[in-house]
């Protein structure tokens, strides 16, 4: 190769190379700058870049895409800082996430990546990631319990735990009835009178059979299912707040039932017969809902806890910072 081509060759590797690197800065790839310096550091600890975008898209989230870059990346950090103390304080407590646990943790993930995951991928973001992150919210409740469950430093007495079961949730089994169906075409339409006041008469007659002790909810749901109407029994803790699922009022009126005893609870568009039960201190109804009520107690108490457990450092590389700002920006617009 003479000298004329060999300046030309060089010239074109260098180019190429030239190419290659503003690709790479733009697209994130590998081969990235951004991805050798990490965006956020924490009491000298580096904060993956992966979770930096992460509390970086949620602060967009919390505080709009319009905010300053200034606004963002100093909520990114908050939120971040909070991450680290979380992790920081469950280790040193030494704690331990149950395999139950784990497993709600793998459950959250498995449904947010199935709906963001490809968002997510776009802007960096790994299903690892949403792991990491969605197992600090699970250390925070596992230093609840360390904190103030049975035991804990600052034990919430189980006659208050039991108290606030009692007044906040309800335990009942219940068969659905529907007063309405779906036509040929798909569209909902309402049953007619004679269809409408059989089923009324048929949750009446299992309601009487239930309290009469000739029936079980299983039994009676098969009974609904054999005249026509599709039945099954549901066995429900419901709590007070919880007004997704059943119409308004439904709550007070089951907890105003005896216990053992069934009723029948009507509204415009459903009958449910409901068994109502109960539950002491040692029933599994109420010793899971033990963490859900404790964080119902204390729950700001313990993110207080957790912000005054360290005095942080932070720092923050704005040249890498700006890069995934500019990223998730642009796949909010895309």
């Amino acid at each position: 190769m003479n000298k004329k081509n060999k300046s030309l060759y060089k010239r074109v590797i260098s180019l190429a190379l030239t190419m290659c690197c503003f690709i790479c800065v733009f697209t994130f790839s590998s081969c990235s700058i951004l991805e050798k310096e990490s965006a956020l550091t924490i009491n000298n600890t580096k904060i993956s870049n992966d979770v930096f975008t992460y509390f970086l898209d949620l602060a967009m989230v919390e505080e709009g895409t319009d905010a300053s870059y200034e606004t963002l990346v100093n909520k990114a950090s908050t939120l971040a800082g909070t991450y680290y103390k979380t992790n920081s304080l469950f280790h040193t407590y030494k704690l331990s996430l149950t395999t139950a646990e784990k497993a709600a943790v793998s459950e959250k993930v498995n449904a947010i990546w199935g709906v963001y995951g490809d968002y997510y991928t776009n802007i960096g973001v790994s299903k690892e990631t949403l792991t990491k992150v969605y197992t600090a919210d699970a250390y925070r409740d596992a230093l609840l319990v360390h904190y103030y469950g049975e035991g804990g430093i600052e034990e919430i007495p189980l006659s208050r735990l039991y108290a606030n079961f009692k007044s906040n949730y309800i335990i009942f089994q219940a068969i659905t009835g529907y007063f309405t169906e779906t036509d040929t075409a798909g569209n909902t339409i309402r049953l007619n009178k004679n269809d409408t006041e059989t089923l009324v008469l048929q949750f009446q007659n299992m309601s009487a059979m239930v309290n009469a002790g000739e029936q079980t909810m299983e039994e009676a749901a098969d009974y609904l299912t054999e005249s026509g109407y599709p039945g099954s029994v549901q066995t429900v803790i419901l709590h007070k707040d919880d007004n997704s699922s059943y119409p308004e009022g439904f709550f007070t009126k089951v907890q105003s039932i005896d216990s053992r005893y069934a009723a029948i609870i009507a509204s415009n568009d459903y009958i449910f017969l409901v068994l109502k039960g109960e539950a002491d201190v040692n029933s599994s109804y109420f010793n899971d809902k033990k963490t859900e009520i404790i964080k119902n107690l204390v729950g700001n108490t313990i993110d207080q806890t957790i912000e005054a457990s360290y005095e942080l450092n932070i720092e923050i590389a704005h040249s890498t910072a700006k890069g995934y700002y500019t990223l998730i920006l642009n796949e909010k617009s895309a």
